[in-house]
């Protein structure tokens, strides 16, 4: 059973009446889905077809064939459907309303069967819920520890496999430290592994417990088990459950598991040895008066064919609940997938594999410790619709196939360059195809995993994913994981707060690491040959272009829609983008077209020459419409017949553009959107632009702004737009620009740079440009390359760099750490013997309160960098350290300076009058000769005047 994308289904009710509590059947809060109404049960009751009841009140020596002769378990009734379904008959299988506490997951093979005239149909009865619970019951007596009178204890049996604990349908806690708190984002609170080492020392059985933190750059999650503990603190098993490496981001880690650290209502421990369920109840809650229920099945449905020769098909589940899976972190092995950045565990609520004209519609899933629905391998008209997922432990929908499909497929570990077989497109069947992901509504997604998502797809062709409502994810809601084989749509879905425990990532999110990425890898700048290389080769695995068109999505940093490295064949268009912009990083053949972009830039990044880019017809609201790293337009895309607009104030363009004749015919203009202005209403909906608006000159065609999402009555929408306050002009000096050997340095200030390099944190000094012709390309350095040490000595930011080269001795060696191509290596230099010229911001020393450092436009134009530091003070002042044999200070000369005492060594030598009839720029007011080489300091200090101006310093060896 598949629609098209475009078929809505209708508003539907809440359950009318409660869940029936029985033996077998108990009821719980679960999180609501629209209920079956009776036209859906009078549209299944065909007169030819076999309905098939289940019921609390049943037994399984009934028929099952009416309401009044139920059965009572779902095997009894998986046993008539089959017989049913051989005779050719349609069936359908009503569940009426109540919490099944599974024994075992509900496996369905190729016996389970349907067809296209005839399929299957399982169900909840019209206007009820039937729960599926992968936990049990705790029915026995509470009591008061002994130790402890806050804590709770019940013995349930040793040995079982638990790890999460419902009260009342609501998730509990397992105990923790940090304590969990719901208004911290990452990890709901999180500390160090310092202390979690220290804190151990208290711990009598740490291998009960386990940590759960973020990737050493926050892409992702990274958790172990713990397994012991020695002298040195916590020993450790990684899960490998991130495709980026198993380190961890030290700074934000939290232990679970761990009974010393049961402290806190709503908090809870099982000891497996003992059988011992030991609580904290949550304030104002009786145990005894309650439901408690545990989660223990890593699966509730398991749709398994043999092969993709011989699927299971035509089976369609309906109006369940699903709820209370076992988190699939700590007991399932992870795989990575390709080069992309995940590694997934293959399970889910619903597991889907081998199968064919599955649909899994109007249910909910609730708070399920894993993934909700996990499409596996071979899939072909799958349907995933009108569904409503809830805390899921990591993903909701995966759509992932093996890579038996993939031809020369690569791995971090093992890269196939070049590629040897270069026939297009999948190797084998094992892959999903055709798969709609339509009508959903996700929300807080990876409340565990931190590498999930709304919806993940890798390895699969022609997945639409269509009006859902996506929002509350750690990363992004939608992964594109790679490019293999693309065809997918992404469309009138709407999405926002993403990313909201990791970085440098975007709601919607796309590797395409594919076959022809790793010819040159994360390499920046590559050759002229390598660039044609791969662009050849670039479309052998995303055969059919991928499309993501009529979203409204909405984030709080820089890219809404992250096409990150390799990302290809790609198509954006239609799209509202509030807050954030397009990352194009690394690819080939992307058009973007037609996008209204809020509050945000177009990002190229490390483009390939003759990428094949094309950037037209959009709307940007913004001061720089784009933003360059890596990227030389001249040869590589198109962009033109765009609007620009920032509330009547100048727009930036990148100095390249007007000789490189991009944005031609593009205009700067007011869009005139007929719902008003962003900036006097930051929570409008409809941009639609005016009649006259003159983006309609340019090509610009209407979108509808009232068809993202799922649509329903309170669902959930975007925040209002956010508008930054605009920084004084030229005051932030991490952006400025110094020389350094010929090359162009400057600090890792701001994500786009960092998510260039490949950075996950702001360390280091970055170099925006080597000119082959420089020393420092003669020595090894590159464009992009970022130095984070310095002869062993850590490089934090432009000051830490210079302070210690600046001591080191011309023509000595120097050994630096540098950051390139997302990896470390080791540069080795000798430090140059002539003259070097060094701008105000290399490490001087500025002491007093007068100073400010000033850009081009707040009084630097037109001086050595185009900045200075200048202080109204008297009695402040600079001081320079330098290794070499004399050195000169540069200034301004004009009739506002005045007078400066210089001291060399601490030393007074003279003083020097900076006065002027007329403004002097890069003046040589001082110079110092024939001392002994080494290091020495050269001082200034205000002695008269308005105005004491630093604007740079000369060093001869």
């Amino acid at each position: 059973m598949h629609r098209s994308s475009d078929d809505r289904p209708g508003g539907r009710a809440a359950p009318k009446r409660r869940l029936a509590t029985v033996a077998v059947l108990a009821a719980v809060t679960v999180g609501a889905a629209p209920a079956l109404t009776a036209g859906t049960a009078a549209a299944a009751h065909a007169p030819a077809g076999r309905n098939i009841y289940v019921s609390a009140t049943g037994s399984d020596r009934n028929s099952g064939d009416s309401t009044r002769r139920p059965l009572l378990t779902l095997a009894a009734a998986q046993v008539s459907a089959r017989k049913a379904s051989r005779a050719g008959h349609p069936v359908h299988v009503w569940v009426r309303g109540g919490t099944y506490h599974l024994a075992a997951t509900l496996k369905f093979g190729a016996a389970d069967s349907g067809s296209a005239s005839a399929p299957v149909t399982y169900s909840s009865y019209p206007g009820e819920r039937a729960v599926l619970s992968g936990g049990r019951r705790v029915t026995a007596a509470w009591t008061t520890d002994r130790d402890n009178s806050a804590i709770r204890v019940a013995d349930i049996g040793a040995h079982r496999k638990i790890d999460g604990l419902f009260v009342g349908g609501t998730r509990q806690v397992l105990a923790r430290y940090p304590n969990f708190d719901p208004d911290t984002a990452v990890l709901n609170g999180s500390t160090t592994m310092a202390t979690l080492n220290a804190r151990s020392a208290r711990w009598k059985n740490p291998s009960t417990g386990d940590i759960r933190g973020l990737h050493s750059s926050d892409w992702g999650g990274n958790d172990y088990t713990i397994t012991g503990r020695d002298d040195s603190g916590l020993k450790l098993k990684w899960v490998g459950d991130n495709n980026r490496g198993g380190d961890v981001d030290t700074a934000h880690v939290v232990a679970e598991g761990v009974f010393e650290e049961l402290d806190a209502p709503g908090e809870w421990f099982y000891d497996q040895d003992t059988g011992k369920l030991y609580m904290i109840p949550p304030a104002g809650t009786d145990l005894s008066k309650t439901t408690v229920d545990t989660a223990e099945l890593d699966e509730l449905v398991r749709v398994e064919g043999a092969s993709a020769s011989r699927p299971v098909h035509d089976l369609t589940f309906d109006g369940f609940t699903y709820t209370a899976t076992h988190r699939t972190l700590f007991d399932t092995p992870y795989e990575p997938l390709q080069l992309g950045d995940w590694a997934v565990a293959r399970a889910g609520a619903v597991h889907i594999k081998n199968a064919g004209n599955i649909t899994v519609s109007r249910s909910s899933f609730a708070q399920v410790g894993g993934n909700g629905v996990f499409i596996d391998g071979y899939n072909k008209d799958d349907a995933v619709t009108g569904n409503t997922f809830t805390g899921s432990g990591a993903s909701d929908v995966q759509v992932v196939g093996s890579t038996r499909a993939v031809r020369n497929p690569s791995t971090w570990a093992h890269m196939v360059d070049p590629p040897t077989d270069l026939t297009p497109g999948p190797r084998t069947d094992d892959y999903p195809r055709d798969i709609d992901v339509s009508d959903n509504s996700m929300a807080d997604m990876g409340r565990f995993e931190k590498q999930s998502a709304g919806v993940n797809i890798s390895m699969s062709s022609r997945v639409t994913v269509a009006h859902n409502t996506i929002h509350g994810s750690p990363r992004s809601c939608v992964n594109v994981n790679d490019g293999t084989w693309g065809g997918h749509r992404i469309q009138y879905n709407d999405i926002f707060d993403c990313v909201k425990e990791t970085s440098d990532h975007g709601p919607v999110n796309a590797w395409g690491r594919d076959r022809y990425w790793p010819i040159a890898g994360p390499s920046i700048n590559p050759s002229a040959e390598s660039d044609a290389l791969q662009k050849s080769y670039s479309l052998l695995d995303v055969v059919r272009p991928i499309t993501i068109s009529n979203n409204r999505i909405w984030h709080n940093s820089e890219w809404a829609i992250d096409l990150d490295d390799g990302s290809s064949n790609y198509v954006v268009k239609n799209n509202l983008l509030l807050g954030a912009g397009i990352k194009l990083r690394d690819g080939f053949k992307r058009t973007v077209t037609n996008n209204i972009v809020v509050g945000g830039s177009v990002y190229e990044q490390i483009s390939h020459r003759d990428n094949g880019d094309a950037i037209t017809r959009n709307i940007v609201l913004a001061d720089s419409p784009y933003s360059l790293t890596g990227s030389d337009p001249a040869a590589k895309y198109a962009a033109d017949n765009n609007l620009f607009w920032d509330d009547g104030r100048p727009i930036a363009l990148p100095g390249v553009w007007s000789t490189s004749h991009l944005d031609t015919h593009s205009v700067t203009a007011d869009p005139r959107f007929a719902g008003g202005s962003p900036w006097d209403s930051p929570g409008m909906t409809d941009y639609t632009p005016a009649a006259d608006s003159p983006a309609k000159a340019l090509g610009f065609t209407d979108f509808p702004m009232n068809r993202f999402g799922t649509g329903r009555p309170g669902e959930a929408t975007p925040p209002a737009v956010g508008w930054p306050a605009a920084p004084d002009p030229d005051t932030v000096i991490e952006t400025q620009p110094e020389p350094l050997m010929g090359a162009t340095a400057r600090q890792v200030y701001d994500k786009a740079t960092q998510s260039a390099v490949g950075l996950g944190d702001f360390n280091g000094l970055y170099l925006q440009s080597v000119p082959a012709t420089s020393y420092a390309y003669g020595q090894g350095l590159r464009p992009l390359d970022v130095i984070r040490s310095v002869n062993g000595t850590g490089v934090t930011d432009r000051d830490s760099f210079w302070t210690v080269y600046n001591r080191l001795a011309p023509g000595s060696t120097v050994t630096l750490s540098v950051w390139r191509a997302q990896a470390a290596t080791t540069v080795g230099l000798v430090k140059p013997t002539d003259p070097q010229q060094y701008n105000n911001t290399a490490g001087v020393t500025y002491t007093g309160s007068g100073w400010g450092w000033r850009g081009a436009k707040a009084g630097g134009q037109g001086s050595y960098q185009n900045d200075i530091d200048a202080t109204t003070a008297t009695g402040d002042s600079f001081t320079f350290t330098f290794n070499g044999t004399g050195a000169d200070f540069l200034t301004e000369l004009n009739a506002d300076e005045g007078t400066i005492d210089i001291a060399v060594d601490g030393v007074h030598r003279e003083t020097v009058d900076a006065t002027s009839g007329s403004r002097q720029y890069q003046q040589k007011l001082y110079s110092v000769s024939g001392l002994p080489a080494g290091v020495h300091t050269l001082t200034g200090t205000m002695k008269s005047g308005q105005y004491m101006i630093v604007d740079g310093f000369t060093v001869r060896s």
